[in-house]
């Protein structure tokens, strides 16, 4: 036998045994059928069976649809298999495909196993699952069948515990207990607990507690559908004092907090190898003065931050009991100020030498890196100004220590070009900038200082309202088609934190002068106009406000539960600027108003409310409910309101039907003299639902529904129809629905929407609901940051 003859007997033993190997792995699923469709169905009247928590057990899950329709994953990865360009197909495989889902019986059979487990965990014991499976054309339908037991109730929930001190600390904490005798069992709530009373202990000095040493004994033994749960805390364990060799069993132990330590300067890269001088700071923790807390500042030059600045974000105090809660407050307070990239919490047990106290004493030391003083930015933005597209930029230095009291100074140098679309029949000219006809550009200033800017000490204040002191200046200058506008403003406001719920924000002074230049032709069309509320709003005005606003927000970004978020806003102007014009005997100019350097001043009285309810149904699901309803009253040196404290809907974030200012005011109707008018009212009133769930990857879906529309306070020739009647009202509700796309890049999400009108209030009483077809005609797409609520 030749060397030759031998190469090619192996060659085709090889070939044979490679596609034997090949036709095994590629004909494993030749006849395996491909999971279609998986469901849930619960068996009995009284279902108390969460069928999500169930339907998430299924290890199995059929490829994910594109819309509920086409499975574009399973696409894409077989694609490749047939056809020509295979390159770009892999390519598709490799990015966006998904293997198809094969049945596999045994994880059938473990998907029931883990539904057991479940039922048994939610006091189901003893319930039935099975499957029941559907094959056509080798594709497989699961149902898989629950039929639970009578549930057991519990029927006694106590403690036994051998140490008092804990077990008074227990009896307080059962008040809020998550077992509670008469409801079902459920082993998820118990283990909840269990979590709660560890953390709540840590609350009250149990620094070396934790859930482990808990653990509920079980009693089902009253064959009647009911069980007895007893709480059980373990001793700790030790090695013997008397004899090191042994480990005993001791009641566990509260701890107080002694020095607390701040070294304001850690060093990230060199922690430990770090010699200080130690500077003794005495902060007053009351208003009477008799009381103090002392903190012990660690440095090695001059100290770059105010002691006091720290030490009023620093929830812990001397002589206290170790509170967790406080620890992670303080982590939060430590986290807003600018000047710190890092922040630690450690906490050392004071030997027995150096303790003269009969108390646990822990020794706590903050450690801060700080992050670098100065820094710029260079921002770059898309721009969408009711339709009106373009583009913006920033330049941002930023100072986040410049008074040495971890205040943020900030100048920003603001520049954006926009296409600003004109009415066909405009004869206006204007310059253009390649294509661009709008120019915007300003600078801003503003600084945030970490406390009450007020002749008042930090300590009179509680550490927990986390106080903010922020003032802000700036000028803008816009060139538009039709004329030229210069914005300046200041404002001074604090804002502050009842707790972590309700926030708080008062600005005393908030000042806005807006100087006009309209171009000659747009100045005769306004001399010419007859509609003062048009025509005010290309007018010089002068606003000076005082404004309130209160959040109330209950979202738990860790849980996965429903939640309410509120605001509410309120606002006037003018009220201060007309008395002292009265007192100080200033005459009105010669149109019969008042004025501050020549410029009117505005009056009115501004209110507004915002509420959302969040139905959470999973981590990408969620439905969103919104009511908002404002109202502005203009008085005295005002006949309308200001333009742009005025009122609108349409646009990206409300009635998305319509392009923003362009529904109303009432039933008003749209004509070739009032299309191209900003439609502003003195009251609205709007509903929203919207139903968000995921799509693909990055791409999250939404379809909604809105209702509303913005009114006058008195008649106007213009907008004949625009004014509130009640009797009017409920037919003058516009309404829109449509289906939204939201690409979610985490840093931001771009959204946009189509939405077609259902019924319009500017159509007559006969007509104003919307055919399907003139629907789809005026269709609307809006695009827009973020989310609309």
């Amino acid at each position: 036998m030749t060397l030759n003859t031998l190469n090619k007997k192996h060659l085709i033993l090889i070939l044979g045994i490679s596609l034997s190997l090949w036709s095994c792995g590629t004909m494993k699923h030749i006849n395996q059928p491909l999971v279609n469709k998986t469901k849930v169905f619960i068996h009995g009247e009284k279902i108390d069976i969460a069928k999500d928590e169930i339907s998430d057990l299924i290890i199995q899950q059929p490829n994910k649809k594109f819309l509920g329709i086409w499975k574009f994953k399973l696409w894409a990865y077989q694609k490749p298999e047939n056809g020509k360009d295979r390159s770009f197909k892999y390519w598709m495989r490799e990015k966006f495909g998904e293997a198809p889902v094969y049945h596999d019986a045994q994880s059938t059979q473990n998907s029931l196993q883990q539904m057991k487990i479940y039922l048994d965990k939610t006091g189901h014991f003893n319930s039935k699952v099975w499957d029941e499976q559907n094959l056509k054309k080798n594709k497989l339908n699961i149902t898989y069948h629950i039929d639970p037991a009578n549930p057991y109730h519990i029927r006694k929930y106590s403690h036994r515990l051998t140490d008092s001190l804990l077990a008074v600390n227990i009896r307080r904490l059962s008040k809020t207990s998550l077992i509670k005798e008469g409801d079902i069992y459920n082993a998820f709530i118990i283990d909840k607990e269990r979590d709660r009373i560890a953390d709540s202990l840590k609350n009250v000095g149990y620094f070396n507690f934790n859930k482990e040493y808990i653990y509920f004994e079980i009693d089902s033994s009253l064959n009647n559908q009911k069980l007895d749960i007893t709480l059980v805390i373990k001793d700790q364990k030790a090695r013997s004092l008397t004899n090191p060799d042994s480990i005993v069993e001791t009641p566990h132990e509260q701890f107080h907090l002694n020095k607390i330590y701040v070294n304001s300067n850690y060093d990230l890269l060199n922690p430990t190898n770090q010699t200080f001088d130690t500077l003794e700071i005495n902060i007053q923790t009351d208003t009477n003065y008799t009381a103090q807390n002392t903190y012990y500042f660690l440095h090695q030059n001059e100290l770059k931050i105010k002691p006091k600045i720290i030490t009023q974000s620093l929830l812990l105090n001397s002589g206290d009991l170790f509170n967790l809660d406080a620890v992670k407050k303080t982590y939060r307070r430590l986290a807003d100020l600018r000047i710190y990239k890092y922040s630690n919490i450690q906490f050392t047990l004071v030997p027995d030498s150096l303790n003269f106290s009969k108390k646990n004493l822990l020794d706590c030391r903050v450690n801060l890196a700080r992050s670098k003083v100065h820094s710029y930015t260079l921002e770059a933005e898309a721009t969408n100004s009711g339709g009106d597209l373009g583009l913006g930029g920033n330049l941002v230095y930023a100072n986040k220590n410049i008074f040495r009291g971890s205040e943020l100074f900030q100048i920003r140098l603001k520049g954006a070009l926009e296409i600003q679309k004109q009415n066909s029949t405009s004869t206006i000219t204007n310059d253009k900038f390649l294509f661009f006809n709008t120019l915007e550009t300003g600078v801003e200033m503003s600084l945030s200082i970490p406390k009450f800017l007020i002749p008042i000490g930090l300590e009179s204040f509680p550490k927990d309202f986390n106080p903010k002191t922020t003032v802000s200046t700036g000028i803008n200058y816009q060139q538009r088609p039709k004329y030229r506008r210069y914005i300046t403003n200041i404002s001074f406001g604090y804002n502050w934190s009842q707790n972590e719920k309700i926030h708080h924000f008062f600005s005393p002074i908030e000042v806005n002068s807006v100087k006009v230049y309209p171009t000659p032709e747009f100045k005769v069309l306004l001399e010419e106009q007859t509609n003062m509320r048009l025509k005010n709003q290309y007018t010089d005005h002068l606003i000076t406000a005082l404004k309130y606003s209160f959040i109330y927000n209950d979202q738990d970004i860790n849980k996965l539960k429903n939640f309410i978020y509120f605001r509410g806003n309120f606002e006037t102007s003018g009220f201060l600027l007309k008395g002292f014009s009265m007192l100080a005997g200033i005459s009105e100019n010669n149109d019969g108003y008042n004025t501050l350097f020549n410029i009117r001043f505005a009056q009115y009285v501004r209110a507004d409310f915002d509420f959302r309810y969040y139905t959470v149904i999973s981590k990408e699901q969620k439905i969103v409910w919104r009511s908002m309803i404002g109202i502005g009253i203009p008085y005295g040196n005002s006949d309308d309101l200001p333009f742009e404290k005025g009122f609108y809907a349409g646009g990206a974030n409300g009635m998305r039907g319509w392009k923003i200012r362009s529904l109303g005011p009432g039933s008003s109707p749209t004509d070739e003299t009032t299309d191209q008018i900003d439609r502003i009212g003195d009251i609205q009133m709007e509903a929203n639902i919207e139903y968000r769930f995921p799509i693909y990857s990055f791409v999250k879906g939404a379809i909604y529904l809105d209702a509303g529309n913005v009114w006058l306070l008195k008649e106007n020739d213009f907008f004949p129809g625009g004014n509130f009647k009640l009797k009017n009202f409920a037919s003058e509700i516009a309404l829109d629905a449509g289906f939204g796309l939201r690409f979610d890049f985490n840093f931001f999400i771009f959204r946009l929407d189509a939405a077609m009108r259902l019924k319009d209030p500017a159509n007559n009483v006969s007509s104003r609901w919307v055919s399907l077809k003139d629907g789809f005609n005026k269709l609307a797409l809006n695009f827009g940051i973020g989310y609309p609520f």
